[in-house]
């Protein structure tokens, strides 16, 4: 009898034993999905040419995004505005005066209208407009996604109403472009807006996440969690007190948060966010920061 029980228990024993083992986690099982890498940080600092290189060609056209590209270029910078039968068109201002040869509010012409405008009007250069009536147009949205199908995007929204954001997410989960690029906005509204329809389009903070991203990075706070992954600080503040510094990268790479400087054409202040460690560059002179990478060896050399 005693042999018996003996007998059940030890099988009793093994049975558990067996299942602790089948149920517990192998060391070869396949491990947990790690979060994808942020784009925006490569290792060395992005060439963004701002608004495509504005220095160097009308602000928002292709012919910008082209040279700018072709030239080193590592990010289409979109400023995106709407026209009033809701086309997403790349432009800044409100109005058209400044960089067309048209006149009044961009939010109340057809996207047929501004299409016949001249981009190119106002650019001017040594005392020149080189690119007037050289058929440089304003462009859609969409039809600079389509030029830079496998480039890194960021989207500077200037239309502030929250609906803007559900076309916009429309037109970059069509295209397939979700995990290249980021948007920057104004507002707490539309920065949920665009959370809310494409949860993996990378944005800028709300006013409370940058507040509490300000402290954490006082307090060293190491546990600190945000849904930004991108920010854009200027590199001084208007009083002229530098704000990248090596403790502010420290604090956003340990937490996988791209900075991405905004916009800087001195060659002294690329040199040194250069060497800092900076994530990206928005700069008005792209030909200039691409040189001085090349120099400091974070690109290779040109051939030939």
């Amino acid at each position: 009898m005693k042999g018996q029980r003996r007998h059940h228990v030890a099988g009793w024993v093994g049975a558990v034993l067996l299942f602790l083992i089948v149920a517990a986690p192998s060391s070869s099982s396949a491990p947990k999905r790690a979060a994808p890498k942020n784009p925006f940080r490569t290792g060395r600092p992005l060439v963004i040419p701002h608004a495509g290189g504005d220095g160097d060609a009308p602000e928002n056209t292709m012919v910008a995004w082209e040279r700018s590209m072709a030239n080193g270029g590592d990010v289409v910078d979109i400023d995106v505005s709407v026209s009033t039968d809701g086309v997403l068109i790349a432009f800044h201002d409100g109005t058209l005066e400044r960089t067309t040869n048209g006149t009044g509010r961009v939010a109340t012409k057809t996207y047929a209208d501004l299409s016949k405008l001249d981009a190119g009007w106002k650019f001017k250069r040594n005392g020149a407009y080189p690119f007037r009536g050289k058929d440089v147009r304003i462009p859609t949205l969409e039809s600079v996604l389509r030029r830079f199908p496998s480039s890194l995007v960021t989207l500077d929204v200037k239309e502030q109403r929250a609906e803007v954001a559900l076309p916009i997410c429309r037109l970059v989960e069509k295209l397939r472009r979700t995990g290249m690029v980021y948007v920057g906005s104004d507002t707490d509204e539309q920065v949920s807006a665009f959370r809310r329809n494409c949860p993996n389009l990378r944005t800028s903070g709300t006013s409370g996440e940058r507040r509490a991203m300000r402290a954490a990075r006082d307090a060293g706070d190491s546990t600190f969690v945000t849904e930004q992954l991108v920010s854009q600080p200027a590199y001084r503040a208007d009083d002229g007190t530098t704000r990248i510094t090596a403790k502010f990268l420290a604090f956003a790479h340990i937490h996988d948060i791209a900075v991405l400087t905004w916009v800087v054409d001195n060659p002294a202040d690329l040199a040194e966010l250069i060497d800092l460690g900076v994530d990206g560059i928005y700069t008005r002179r792209p030909a200039l920061m691409v040189r001085l990478l090349r120099e400091k060896g974070k690109l290779p050399p040109v051939q030939g």
